[in-house]
């Protein structure tokens, strides 16, 4: 716990143009609570097979933000846009670009976590493709990619970044590399 308590009063978010440390949750409660899945909770209410859950703020909107409501009725401190796969080679082909997906996945997100004061954060999961030597991605199109996902959640007021689920390092090290250079989150 204290390990966790010291990385985390490094982050700082920006909320509304003014820095704001992840520290002051800790000084709000013992434990920080992070939302739940979004995936299964978006199935559970409609989300047929072959549709993009990444659309959802878009397709079923109302839906995305009671989910997020429901996390925060129950205690979360931190949301995660609905954002994990808003990429520019999983929309390809939906008529929409990142930054309509990450704008409106936010846009939800926040709305939810109004009252509550809780924290939005722009999701980033992996691409989709592996990365050279192991697959065809080279390491610049990737960066690219995350990027310009990391730009759209700039633009559209995300309080941090949370970047999961990635098993190459090397996609985790593009990833970070692009949050880094293109934010100051």
């Amino acid at each position: 716990q204290k390990g966790n308590h010291l990385f985390c009063q490094k982050l700082i978010c920006l909320r509304g143009g003014l820095p704001v440390q992840i520290e002051s949750i800790f000084e709000r409660r013992r434990f920080v609570f992070l939302d739940g899945a979004m995936g299964t909770q978006l199935q559970k209410r409609g989300l047929k097979v072959g549709q993009k859950p990444e659309l959802a703020a878009l397709e079923m909107p109302e839906v995305l933000a009671s989910i997020h409501a429901e996390y925060v009725t129950a205690g979360a401190d931190l949301l995660l846009a609905n954002t994990f796969g808003a990429n520019a080679r999983k929309l390809a082909g939906t008529g929409y670009s990142v930054a309509q997906v990450v704008e409106a996945s936010l846009a939800c997100a926040r709305k939810a976590a109004e009252e509550s004061g809780a924290l939005v954060g722009l999701d980033i999961g992996p691409l989709g493709e592996l990365l050279a030597p192991a697959g065809t991605l080279p390491f610049e199109d990737a960066y690219d990619a995350f990027a310009e996902i990391v730009g759209a959640g700039v633009q559209a007021g995300a309080d941090f970044i949370f970047l999961e689920t990635m098993t190459d390092l090397y996609e985790l090290k593009a990833a970070i590399l692009a949050a880094k250079e293109h934010s100051q989150l």
